[in-house]
């Protein structure tokens, strides 16, 4: 069982380090405290907006074993694996506002940066948006983000995974 959180008000775009500390962490850590002590096993965290002046402090939060965290394309995969791939399944981060109008050549392009930065965490990863899928997405556009994986794959997989996983 897990369950899913996000946190775009705590963005360093709407908040300040010091006022996450102060009004967020304290809370979001007694949140995912009281969920995991109730039996849930896993978070799903998405870490929404610009928060890279955050990642120290969201690395206080516990996320179950493992967790999942996912962040919004602003903050750079290989910061996320640092700050988060020891304990979580790092997630992200397509941004959705290349994927939904394209062009179609740098939705391949990002997300296959996307994997050469997140197949290096150690708890695994998962190629998705960098926030959630934008409404009326061409499917042409979705597939070009499988297409990506399928010939990631195909060039050797780091993580010695089967069939779609990385």
């Amino acid at each position: 069982m897990l369950i899913y959180v996000a946190a775009p008000t705590a963005s360093n775009q709407m908040i300040s380090p010091k006022m996450f500390e102060r009004f967020v962490l304290p809370y979001k850590k007694a949140l995912h405290s009281h969920a995991l002590a109730a039996g849930i096993g896993h978070i799903f965290c998405h870490i929404c907006g610009e928060q890279n002046r955050n990642l120290p402090l969201w690395k206080q939060v516990p996320m179950g074993d493992p967790g999942i965290v996912s962040s919004g394309h602003e903050v750079d995969l290989s910061d996320a694996v640092a700050y988060f791939g020891d304990s979580c399944i790092i997630a992200g981060n397509v941004a959705p506002a290349v994927i939904h109008p394209g062009p179609p050549e740098k939705i391949y392009s990002l997300c296959m940066e996307a994997l050469e930065k997140g197949t290096g965490a150690p708890g695994g990863f998962v190629l998705m948006p960098g926030c959630g899928m934008p409404p009326g997405v061409p499917a042409y556009h979705a597939y070009l983000m499988k297409k990506a994986l399928k010939d990631f794959l195909a060039r050797g997989n780091p993580r010695g995974g089967k069939d779609d996983t990385v």
